[in-house]
Order: C-alpha cells, then sequence, then structure tokens
C-alpha cells in the first residue's frame, strides 16, 4: 500500500482569501455599516490583505477609525493627503489590487464607473482597474429601477466588470423592495469567484449533500447525524469555479449553499431517484450526502404506542445510489465519501473498485474534529491507482477547495 503523508504545516484554517489583496471601496450609503462587518470577514475570517476607500459621502456617516482597526492600515479618503506612497497614488493603489470591491456601491458611483468619470480617488482606482472590479450595489428600489441605472448597470456587465445584485427586503426609506445590499456570504462567493480562474466553466457538478430519515411512524425516523457543512462547502467551491451546480440535500439547517441550485429531498429513495435523473447530464458527481442504509417498511399513518415490551423493527436494506449509477459512468468523474472505523483503508478501496469511483474520501468518526457536526474534518483520499494520501485535521472549506481541485484536474485531463 503506498501512503503519501503531508508534511506537518501551519494551516490556513480554509481561509478563502489567503494571500489575495483586495482593495475596498466604501461610498456614502446607509448600507454603509455592513461594510465594517464584510471587511471583519474578509481580513480576520478569510485572511485577504485589505486597504480600504473611503469617499466624502461615506465619510459623512462613519469614522475611518472601524476600518482602519479591521484592516491594520490607514483609510485612503484623498488624492492628495499626506499618507505616503511611493509613485502616483491612484495607479499603486490599482497596481496592488488583485480585486476591487465597492461595497456598497450606490448609484453614484455606479453611474460615474459606466460613463468613465474619474473626479475622485476611488473613481479614478476603479478607472485604472477596469474589470478587476466588482460593485454591490445598494440603493433605494426608484434609483435602482430607473431606466438610466439599469442603463448603466448593462453597460458594466457587458464591459466585464463584476456586479452583485441588491436583494429584496425593507429599505432605509421605510419602504420595501429590492435595494438592499446582498448578504455577506454572497458578496464573498462573488469575489471569490471573481479572483478564480473559472477553471470549471461549462462543467455540470452533481453534489449531494446531508443526511437523509428514513420514517418509522408518522412522528420518529431513523437518521445520522450529517450537517450538509460538507456537500454545500463543496458546492460553493465548484460554483466558485465557473461550474454549473446542482445540490441533492436531505433535511438541513445549514443556510442554502451561493451558486447552485438546491434540490431538497427527504429520504433515500428519494435521493436516490434525484441523483439518478440528474446524472445523465452531469460531468462529476461528488457523492457526500450521508445517505441512511436501512429503511422501515411498514410505516403506518399512526404513533407506534408504548406497549410495555421492547419494539422490533424489521429494516429493509435502501439501494445503493452509487452501484445505481456506476454502470452509467462513461467518462463522467464520480467522487465518494466513505465513513469507517475499522479496517479503514481496505474497506474504503473496495468501495472504490466496486461503485467505479475516481476517487474515495475517507473519514473516521473516531477522529477528534472529523465527520459529523463540525466545521473541520480529517481525511484520507484514495484514487484508482491505490495511492492514499492522509490529510491533517483542516476546515470543510479547505477541504472542499482541495476535492473541487482534483475534480478539476481529472476533467481537464490535468
Amino acid at each position: 500500500m503506498t501512503v503519501k503523508k503531508k508534511a506537518p504545516k501551519k494551516r490556513n484554517n480554509g481561509l478563502k482569501f489567503k494571500g489575495q489583496k483586495i482593495l475596498l471601496g466604501i461610498t456614502g450609503g446607509i448600507a454603509i455599516y455592513k461594510s465594517a462587518a464584510l471587511l471583519r470577514e474578509l481580513t480576520i475570517e478569510h485572511g485577504a490583505d485589505v486597504q480600504v476607500i473611503m469617499t466624502d459621502s461615506a465619510l459623512k456617516f462613519m469614522s475611518p477609525l472601524i476600518f482602519e482597526t479591521f484592516s491594520g492600515k490607514p483609510v485612503w479618503t484623498s488624492m492628495f493627503s499626506d499618507k505616503e506612497m511611493v509613485g502616483v497614488r491612484h495607479v499603486e493603489i490599482s497596481k496592488w489590487a488583485d480585486a476591487v470591491l465597492i461595497s456598497p456601491a450606490t448609484a453614484n458611483i455606479i453611474g460615474k464607473a459606466a460613463n468613465g468619470i474619474a473626479d475622485d480617488l476611488l473613481s479614478t482606482v476603479i478607472s485604472g482597474a477596469g474589470t478587476k472590479t466588482i460593485f454591490a450595489a445598494a440603493m433605494e428600489t426608484g434609483m435602482y429601477e430607473n431606466p438610466i441605472m439599469q442603463q448603466n448597470i448593462k453597460r458594466l456587465k457587458e464591459a466585464g466588470f463584476g456586479f452583485i445584485d441588491p436583494e429584496s427586503g425593507p429599505l432605509a426609506s421605510g419602504e420595501s423592495g429590492v435595494g438592499r445590499l446582498a448578504e455577506s456570504r454572497v458578496i464573498v462567493h462573488s469575489l471569490l469567484t471573481h479572483l478564480k480562474t473559472g477553471r470549471l466553466k461549462g462543467k455540470k457538478i452533481l453534489v449531494s449533500a446531508g443526511p437523509t430519515r428514513e420514517w418509522i411512524d408518522p412522528v420518529r425516523f431513523i437518521s445520522n447525524p450529517s450537517t450538509g457543512r460538507m456537500g454545500f462547502s463543496l458546492a460553493e467551491a465548484a460554483s466558485a469555479e465557473g461550474a454549473d451546480v446542482i445540490v441533492i440535500s436531505g433535511p438541513t439547517e445549514v443556510a442554502s449553499p451561493v451558486g447552485a441550485e438546491l434540490i431538497k429531498v427527504t429520504t433515500a429513495e428519494e435521493m436516490k431517484s434525484a441523483i439518478v435523473e440528474k446524472f445523465a447530464e452531469s460531468d462529476a458527481l461528488v457523492m457526500s450526502a450521508a445517505v441512511g442504509d436501512y429503511t422501515y417498511p411498514e410505516v403506518g399513518s399512526e404513533k407506534l404506542k408504548k406497549n410495555g415490551s421492547d419494539l422490533t423493527l424489521n429494516l429493509k436494506r435502501t439501494d445503493d445510489i452509487l452501484s445505481a449509477i456506476s454502470g452509467d459512468k462513461g467518462d463522467k468523474i464520480i467522487v465518494g465519501f466513505s465513513v469507517e472505523t475499522e479496517n479503514i483503508i481496505e474497506n474504503s478501496k473496495l468501495k472504490l473498485h466496486e461503485k467505479s469511483m475516481d476517487f474515495i474520501v475517507v473519514n473516521n468518526p473516531k477522529e477528534n474534529g472529523a465527520a459529523f457536526g463540525h466545521d473541520t474534518n480529517k481525511v484520507s483520499i484514495i484514487d484508482r491507482k491505490g495511492s492514499v494520501e492522509e490529510l491533517e485535521l483542516m476546515s470543510k472549506g479547505e477541504l472542499s477547495t482541495l476535492i473541487i481541485d482534483r475534480v478539476s484536474n481529472l476533467l481537464n485531463g490535468s
């Protein structure tokens, strides 16, 4: 058996933007208060190196101090100030940034960018940064739906600028409608997508997630502790690389994945039917769901009553989903997940070959921080050649990126 063990090193805890330089442009809208939380998320939670530019209007709403605290850097406010920077300021800032995120992006800054106006530091930086820029729009409904505004947005999109559409909901005016700044997780995902190479563009990725439930009566069921986090994280990682992603998920309390179509199921049979239907049009399947192995075929319409004696349930084996579709694999990529507590590698290798997987991700729930109910996981990955790569404990986000990178390499023949 070939075992490749990665040398211990300090992990980045799945920081999505480690090593990335982000310029955050903040304009004068009421949604500016959300920018402070977004900056904290980008720097502290995701490891980005962030510099901030605030417009004159933004300075009327909030002090730069909070943004300097979270970024650890001075906030830029003017083309001409006493803050030190070698070279022409707007040129150097534009060159420094891997991406320029404008959040909130008001009607004013969108209009300036769409029409080539560069009359302050931020608009001048945008002019120089070009399509490295992504706008997260926030404004009142009437302003957003104004035909001229829609024309400006269309012009920016057609020119290759990134654009995050606003959401519907209560607005600062007390009205309700489209114009709310998108949730931070949507902005983060869009920014990540903007920075990625799009290696899965045009590919269709199918991901299964979460647990299944097998009912024994109208109020009780057999299930497992899967939360769906791993599957949803895999879906977002694939989407960030440009894939069209469908997620088929059992019941979960986790927020729906950004950038993916979600199909909800409950039982193992429902999950099988959905996967068989969607697999035919997919380029790859990542089977991370914890599908129940047994079902109770005699579910009645009434609750099972206690009668003073023990209860014995005669359970029936559920159909194995990967076995059902492996005959139709063709040149599709199949990734499986395995939860084992004994003979872990041997049992997983057997599954790998029996079900025509390209590689299998092996979990041991006895490991601290691994498998169900954690934000982290510790796995081994086995490929079709029998090579085993043991990975150290890492976040599910980081593991998802690693797995999707492997899928991308297989699909692209690299």
